[in-house]
């Protein structure tokens, strides 16, 4: 199985948890009941995951059509700069030096690529049997998890608001806790109404 997560052991928390796969396919679900095939390191030998969320594939289009956008910006000033009675001479040198800024540029789009991808592939929250965990990514060298049991959580609500969430089913789901624990959060995730239906089930399980 192949290592998704890995983070330091804190006491306070439950910050060393690795989530694994074992079915390519399942690496980019958004909403999965039941998923087969997927397991963290604290996971107890008794304890099931009975969900699996991920931000909806929809909230990737804004940062997708930017880049495809940063893409074609060089071929497209190639094609009219010429039009525009602006043009390169044809030296050597010139044609090392817009080599070199041309990778420059690629590698900055590329990276403003990756970064997106990780943030939201890595940004991930469980609910299992008996605790909720919350993945979230900030950057690619630091990232924070955290737990709480089920018989902490006092109370689990939604919103969903605008057109574009109701058309694709997508919307923030939080679960507050007992205490002075911190509370948890969803964002955009895929069917908020059935998650928080099935988390509300598993409190009044334990409760």
């Amino acid at each position: 199985m192949t290592d998704i997560f890995i983070a330091p052991k804190n006491r306070g928390e439950d910050r060393s948890p690795v989530l694994s796969y074992s079915e390519s396919a399942r690496a980019l679900s958004v909403f999965c009941k039941n998923p087969k095939g997927v397991s963290f390191q604290t996971q107890k030998h008794n304890e099931l995951i009975i969900l699996f969320l991920r931000a909806h594939l929809i909230t990737n289009v804004s940062w997708l059509v930017l880049s495809l956008i940063l893409i074609t910006l060089p071929i497209i000033a190639l094609i009219f700069l010429p039009k525009l009675g602006i043009n390169f001479s044809a030296s050597s040198q010139t044609i090392r030096f817009t080599g070199v800024y041309i990778f420059f540029y690629c590698l900055i789009v590329f990276s403003y690529v990756f970064i997106n991808f990780l943030h939201w592939f890595y940004n991930i929250f469980l609910v299992t049997t008996e605790r909720i965990v919350d993945v979230d990514y900030s950057d690619i060298v630091m990232h924070n998890i955290a737990s709480t049991n089920l018989n902490h959580i006092e109370d689990v609500n939604y919103t969903q608001s605008g057109f574009i969430p109701t058309l694709f089913n997508y919307g923030n789901l939080f679960v507050q806790t007992a205490g002075n624990e911190r509370n948890f959060e969803a964002l955009s995730i895929s069917k908020p109404r059935e998650a928080t239906h099935i988390i509300g089930n598993l409190i009044g399980k334990t409760k």
